[in-house]
């Protein structure tokens, strides 16, 4: 299975739960990801890096962030969106949990969760054998999994993040997000042209699939990423595009 590089742990250092130096993430269709519970920006923070000029997709608007999430449940799970059995799902193969797949890593960045040893770092799969830090009252993978809320506002706080470490990326590239939302990408994806619009709700799903330095490598170089099922990074991209979303959705209150 693929695991894909997210940003440094140590140019954010509120996220001191992690050991190593970089974060890893696993990327699949039935997977996912990260921010900490202390973590609440402003417009003009580090989490934004500007002002987004174009928030949301293309010229058909297909909802608000919810009903993308919605889709997004039902693609990580295969069950119909309002099932309410999505929160319960789990991946018998690699142990993602929950309606958006968290993995062990997502859920240590994002603070709820604690441990040395974990899927991409020293262990083949998501085995949960660490502690739980009572973030949002959860203690424990079955109290994550019976949380639909709790599962709600994870997801948004990991969109924080995707777009926090996709900013900084970009900056380190000497590039901003403002030159690609909005605008019609061309893309090789194994010898198949793909124009598809770059917008900020499939950003965001394109990082839960791949993690935030995919998505960088794609709207920089182009480069085409698959997870390990073979999964293109540009299904996620067009898919959960066009959606009206602002980084304001991802905040979550409490």
């Amino acid at each position: 299975m693929y695991l894909s590089l997210l940003v440094v742990s140590q140019f954010f250092p509120s996220f001191g739960n992690v050991d190593n130096s970089f974060i890893w993430q696993r990327s699949i269709p039935e997977s996912h990801r990260s921010t900490n519970q202390n973590l609440r920006y402003s417009s003009n923070s580090l989490l934004y890096g500007e002002m987004i000029t174009s928030q949301s997709s293309n010229n058909q608007n297909k909802g608000k962030l919810q009903d993308m999430l919605n889709a997004l449940g039902e693609r990580e799970t295969g069950k119909k969106s309002g099932d309410t059995s999505q929160y319960k799902f789990e991946n018998q193969e690699l142990g993602f949990i929950g309606k958006y797949q968290f993995a062990e890593i997502l859920l240590i960045r994002l603070g709820y969760y604690k441990a040395k040893i974990y899927y991409g770092n020293g262990a083949d799969k998501n085995y949960w054998r660490g502690t739980w830090t009572n973030k949002r009252g959860i203690d424990s993978k079955t109290k994550l999994l019976n949380s639909p809320e709790v599962q709600e506002a994870a997801i948004r706080e990991a969109f924080e993040v995707y777009l926090q470490d996709i900013n900084y990326l970009l900056k380190q590239r000497r590039k901003s997000i403002n030159e690609y939302l909005g605008k019609q990408g061309k893309f090789n994806d194994n010898g198949k042209s793909k124009n598809i619009k770059v917008t900020l709700s499939g950003l965001m799903a394109a990082a839960h699939l791949r993690g935030a330095d995919k998505v960088v490598d794609l709207l920089v170089l182009g480069k085409v990423s698959r997870d390990e099922f073979g999964t293109s990074i540009l299904e996620y991209l067009d898919k959960f595009g066009g959606y009206e979303t602002t980084p304001k959705d991802f905040q979550v209150r409490g």
